[in-house]
């Protein structure tokens, strides 16, 4: 019965793939669900409980997962079963309370001293793409240098299901755009790795923690953290929250509406130096 499970989840992986499900969000639900998989052992999945479900969420909780990833394997779950039309153990079934927590983002000063610490043209670029465009690191990856139009200054992007859309680059990101593309082909990944493959998300991630760590910046940073700073610092300094989700790419309002809280905390801070 292990195998046959084996053999479902691999046919929701399919559907994932088919619906152009990001390769992190399919490497993170495949991890959950292999394990929820051995959790239950030799039971057919079609005769799983909702006690079969707490206690796989409780056993992710002893053994030291965060709310959030809690949350995420809850939702992994549900929609995997879903696929596959198992319904009755979801009846009463509820998602954990999910973790309120305002996304992280940099100064200006420690991002401008990441851009200025960056040696090579590559890192300093991606430093400099994934704030100044609020990028996904799935999306920079991705970027072909044909996707590039320098006559507009943008750059076209997919984004979670294949979703196209425009973002924009300074003038300061330009030169080191047309430096790096030199004599290259239209086609090929503007941060390539060997062959005709793009580096990976965990190079992109790497690059990103070294050189916050040379810019001595000892607090967590990563691309996604440089998103939050692009989006941060565009409110603050007065672009609207459409504008903002659009160039984010976000499907809902309410997703980019969590920058105008951290935005509001930002201020009182600063008024709190000035009148306590």
């Amino acid at each position: 019965m292990y195998q046959e499970n084996v053999v479902l989840l691999e046919k929701y992986i399919d559907h994932m793939v088919a619906r152009n499900k990001s390769p992190k969000t399919i490497k993170t639900f495949r991890s959950i669900l292999n394990k929820f998989i051995k959790y239950i052992g030799d039971k057919d999945l079609k005769d799983i409980n909702i006690q079969d479900i707490d206690g796989f969420l409780a056993f992710l909780r002893r053994n030291g997962y965060s709310p959030k990833s809690i949350y995420t394997a809850a939702v992994a779950l549900k929609r995997f079963l879903e696929y596959h039309e198992i319904i009755e153990p979801l009846k009463n079934f509820e998602y954990p309370r999910r973790p309120s927590t305002l996304p992280r983002f940099l100064t200006y000063e420690e991002v401008y001293k990441m851009i200025d610490v960056a040696e090579r043209i590559r890192d300093k670029l991606i430093i400099m793409l994934l704030y100044t465009t609020g990028i996904r690191v799935s999306e920079l990856v991705n970027i072909k240098i044909m996707d590039i139009n320098f006559e507009k200054n943008s750059i076209r992007v997919y984004g979670k299901g294949g979703k196209e859309r425009e973002v924009f680059f300074s003038r300061h990101v330009k030169p080191l755009l047309k430096k790096i593309i030199r004599r290259r082909h239209p086609t090929e990944y503007l941060f390539k790795s060997r062959g005709d493959k793009h580096i990976s998300y965990v190079t992109v991630e790497r690059i990103v923690r070294k050189i916050a760590l040379k810019a001595g910046i000892y607090k967590k940073v990563t691309p996604h953290i440089l998103r939050h700073s692009f989006a941060t610092h565009a409110l603050m300094k007065g672009m609207n929250l459409r504008e903002i989700q659009e160039l984010l790419g976000h499907a809902s309002l309410k997703n980019t509406q969590i920058y105008a809280h951290i935005v509001r905390r930002k201020l009182y801070e600063d008024y709190s130096k000035i009148w306590d």
